[in-house]
């Protein structure tokens, strides 16, 4: 079965060669819409398994929408898409409950790619951000995560999933997602893939 997929991108020309670029790679565009209120309705009618929302919806924002998929259903998987690398936007993204941040300057494959790795569980993080992430990182910090937590965050960066964080680590499931909770609250994260960009940001990771 295709990857579903919702589409909100407002710029009318820019959605639909995003839907026939999709289509083309081999994912099955279900609905799009150009309003954040458009979006939400098909993303809460049609359930797909990711939505791939641009963060400036004209005079409305989608991060705020993002928020509000997340907050109706946790297990939303949405994928923001956008022109800025500020990082201040980005942990504002994240914050929102995104499980992926994708730049619009990548590649065709690295939006495809960002897309799968989302759906199937995983999270991702535009690698072009990383340097920026790790310009900002605190100097002469001690390490917040233990070593395990560090393998386990930097695995789940890599856009690995955590039953496969698991198996590559030969350890439980459960162990993964405690080692995940216990790095969220010494990062003060709200979400898995929030937790991942501070500890970039810190230097804890990469």
């Amino acid at each position: 079965m295709p990857l579903r997929l919702v589409l909100i991108e407002d710029h009318q020309a820019l959605r639909e060669g995003l839907e026939l670029l999709l289509d083309r790679e081999g994912l099955e565009v279900v609905g799009a819409a150009g309003t954040a209120e458009r979006g939400r309705a098909l993303v809460e009618a049609l359930d797909p398994d990711v939505a791939l929302v641009d963060i400036r919806l004209g005079d409305e924002c989608g991060i705020t929408l993002t928020r509000r998929l997340v907050e109706a259903d946790a297990e939303r998987r949405v994928v923001l898409y956008t022109g800025s690398d500020d990082v201040s936007l980005l942990f504002d993204g994240l914050d929102s409950g995104a499980r992926g941040y994708a730049l619009k300057e990548g590649a065709p494959a690295e939006l495809t790619g960002a897309l799968r790795t989302v759906a199937e569980g995983g999270t991702y993080v535009d690698p072009r951000l990383r340097p920026a992430l790790l310009s900002r990182r605190a100097t002469q910090r001690e390490p917040r995560l233990s070593r395990r937590e560090r393998e386990v965050m930097d695995l789940l960066a890599q856009g690995l999933t955590g039953e496969q964080v698991a198996e590559r680590l030969v350890l439980s499931s459960e162990t993964v997602k405690t080692h995940v909770r216990n790095a969220m609250a010494k990062l003060e994260a709200h979400t898995r893939v929030h937790a991942i960009a501070i500890a970039l940001r810190d230097g804890e990771l990469g």
